[in-house]
This record gives C-alpha cells, structure tokens and sequence, in this order.
C-alpha cells in the first residue's frame, strides 16, 4: 500500500501554480492549447515547444504543481477531514492537481474546449489539420476526447476522419493523460468535488465517475515519447501505488478493486454503445482474451518443455 500523503505536509504559499506561460503565436488557433511542464524539466519543456513550433500550434505553458504543492482550492480532492491524508503518492497528486489546473483555466476563461498536453506528447507536423478534423466531427455534448495511446479492447466507430482515421466510442478508454480534449462542460465536470482516490489516468479511464461524454481517436494522433520516462515518485518498493487504494471490496467504487470492475462501467457501456455494440465489442474483447490466454499457455508449455 502507498505510504499516506500528510496535509500537514503541504505548503502555505505556492506563487506561480495557477498561470499559464503565454507563447508566441504562431497561427490562428484551431483550439486553446496548454501543456503541463515542471519547471525543472527543461529538457521536456524544449522537446514540447520545438514539437508545437513545427506543428504551427500556438500553446501556453502551464507550470506543473510539485508533488505536494496543492493549490488550497484543490486540498478538498486529495485529502480526507477525518484522516488529513491521501493514499495517492506526492507525485500522483501533484499530476493530477496539474491537471486540475488546466480545466480550471478553461472554465476561468470561458473557452468552449481546449486540447491539453503532457510535455512528453509527440506529434507530426501535420496534427493541426488533424485536429481541425476531429473537432470538425464531433457530436454535440462532447466532453472529452482521448488523442493518445491505442485502445487495447473493441471500439464502436463514429466518424470516418479525413487524413486522421476514426473517431470511435470504446469499450475501455486506454490509459494515459499524455493529450485530450476537453470542452468546458467537460472541464466543469472534471472540477465537480469529489474525492480522488486513483489517479488521473484511472480516473480518466473511469468517464461514470464524472458523467463524460467520452470519445477518442484510432488510430492515436498523439504519442508518448518513449525517451521520457515518468516523473511521477515511485513508492518505497520503487514503484507506483497500486490502482486499488485500499478501499473495501466490494465497495461502491467497484466489486473487485479494480475500479474499471464496477456496475456503473456496465451500466455506461450500454448506453454509450447501444445494445449492438456493446454486444459486438464483448464478443471482440472475450476472443482477444481467449486468445492471449492460449499463448500465455503455450509459452508456459514451452517453458517446461512440455
């Protein structure tokens, strides 16, 4: 279990946590534009805009929260009244209040959406026409659009993307915050107070929770650069805290502790889907399982030369 994260801990003053860097302009925006950078990652912060420059994408910069450096506005998402602690790391917490902060500056400033970047984001120099694309396309009542990781279970197809492939519905959103859309509802959604007790990319993961209007792209028109590596803290063991947070089980939050396990996932796959997806995806998702069981089989047999 991850070590709990002491209120007590947090600073008084955090000067510089909640304004955005302006850049240079560089074209008429498609979308406001943000990217999530510590300031002491200025190999990251280097990588970032040269790939903004070349994509002709005008951004802000939005200075990263450190580890325990929570805005007070945010301390009632991570830290319970009775305990005055968070089973999320310093680093879980600091991401996700970074986070935090980039819908917080699309609801401050009114904006009608924004696409929101991790520092480790990767793009070709073309991605401002895809974008243009995928925000041409997208139904009314969108909240939030997934840009980053393929998914790793069925998908139900929405929209043919010129130059850009399609925009999809999934039966499991992917991990990864690396890049997203988000419109100001979405954003309102997001900051509604609740506890945060995963983090922000299984929170992504679980769109019931915020009552997202959810959709994504396939294939990804943004990547992780593999070169970066995660500057979240890794745990005591050295690594991250696990997802399932010490919560009973089955709790209101899931029935296995695994929060992608729970009633409401059902229940918003249904509807999201409709009755015949939902049940074409099942049957996609139980072959591919079926069959990574057998080759787990067969390298097991393998193994002991059987």
């Amino acid at each position: 279990m991850a070590p709990h994260t002491s209120i007590d801990m947090l600073p008084t003053a955090g000067p510089g946590l909640i304004e955005a860097e302006p850049a240079q302009l560089l074209r008429a925006p498609i979308t406001s534009t943000f990217y999530i950078n510590r300031d002491c990652d200025e190999a990251r912060r280097a990588f970032i805009e040269r790939n903004l420059r070349e994509a002709g994408v005008d951004a802000e910069r939005i200075p990263a929260v450190e580890g325990l450096a929570v805005p007070r506005s945010q301390v009632q998402f991570f830290y319970d009244d009775d305990t005055q602690s968070s089973r999320l790391s310093p680093g879980e917490i600091g991401c996700y209040a970074s986070h935090l902060m980039a819908a917080s500056i699309v609801v401050d400033r009114g904006l009608e959406h924004a696409l929101i970047l991790e520092d480790d984001a990767e793009f070709s120099p073309e991605f401002a026409q895809s974008l243009e694309n995928i925000l041409a396309s997208l139904p009314a009542g969108w909240d939030l659009v997934h840009l980053s990781g393929d998914p790793s279970h069925a998908t139900k197809p929405v929209a043919h993307l010129e130059q850009s492939g399609t925009l999809v519905r999934y039966s499991r959103v992917p991990s990864g915050t690396v890049a997203y859309l988000i419109s100001r509802t979405g954003a309102k959604k997001f900051l509604k107070h609740s506890m945060r007790y995963w983090p922000v990319d299984t929170d992504m993961r679980q769109p019931w929770r915020f009552g997202f209007e959810i959709y994504g792209v396939v294939p990804a028109v943004i990547q992780h650069n593999e070169r970066f590596h995660s500057t979240i803290a890794k745990g005591p063991k050295g690594e991250r805290s696990r997802l399932r947070r010490g919560l009973p089980k089955p709790s209101r939050h899931c029935w296995t502790g695994n929060p992608l396990h729970t009633p409401q996932a059902f229940y918003f796959n249904f509807r999201t889907l409709g009755p015949l997806w939902w049940l074409k995806c099942w049957l996609r998702n139980t072959h591919r399982r079926a069959e990574r069981m057998l080759v787990w089989q067969a390298r097991e047999r393998k193994s002991f030369g059987v």
